[in-house]
């Protein structure tokens, strides 16, 4: 009886060691398990990570070409330079070129035989024109003429004109004075034929030729002049 009881109790305590030991080993399984979890991520974890954002479409366009890669890298192209437009080129105008025969002594002498008082001869411009002025002053009006040239023996431009202190007389002091000045003499000219002209056309803007000379005339108010000029062409 007493060995059976021994055998029993024997029995019972290896049943309790065994029973232990499983239950370490089971407890060192599900450590090592839970460390794994620990080190890998779960499908959830990998869910909630981040996404890289895919190049859309604005981004794709934004990707410079190889052209623009290149341009970048040399600098922008120079624009070709632009002259600034011609228009067409006006026509010239002809120069004027001295009266053939006529000199300057041949209208201020006679101009002071008539009692006008005219000026030494002054150099005027850039290109040092010559020009003389001559003037006589009455109750009625006022009486100026100048002569320009390029040296004391010739006349590139003769101008006389009258200024009237009457309005109503100024056509008819013109006339007289200008019709004489028309009759200065050189070569080729035609003084009958110049005076006649004048007096019919004063008062009014008009210009006709004679011997190759051009005669102006012009009008304003209270005035009357008259241009003789030989022009080139």
């Amino acid at each position: 009886m007493r060995a059976t009881l021994l055998l029993l109790a024997a029995t019972l305590a290896m049943a309790i060691l065994t029973v232990a030991g499983c239950g370490q080993e089971g407890a060192g399984q599900k450590s090592g398990h839970k460390s794994d979890a620990e080190g890998r991520p779960t499908s959830k974890a990998k869910h909630d990570q981040p996404k890289k954002p895919k190049p859309g479409k604005a981004e794709v366009a934004k990707k410079p070409s190889q052209d623009q890669h290149q341009q970048h890298k040399s600098g922008p192209k120079p624009e070709p330079e632009r002259g600034p437009k011609r228009g067409p080129k006006p026509e010239a105008k002809p120069a004027p070129s001295n009266i053939p025969g006529l000199t300057p002594q041949d209208v201020y002498l006679n101009l002071e035989n008539k009692g006008f008082k005219c000026s030494e001869p002054e150099l005027m411009g850039p290109e040092d024109d010559v020009r003389w002025t001559c003037e006589r002053h009455e109750a009625k009006g006022e009486y100026m003429v100048e002569i320009n040239s390029k040296d004391a023996n010739s006349v590139r431009l003769l101008k006389a004109w009258v200024i009237s202190h009457e309005p109503a007389r100024t056509d008819a002091l013109a006339e007289d004075f200008l019709g004489y000045v028309a009759r200065v003499p050189y070569e080729e000219a035609q003084p009958d034929e110049a005076k006649e002209w004048v007096e019919q056309s004063v008062g009014r803007k008009a210009s006709a030729e004679f011997g190759g000379v051009s005669y102006t005339l012009g009008t304003k108010a209270g005035r009357r002049f008259l241009e003789l000029q030989k022009l080139e062409g």
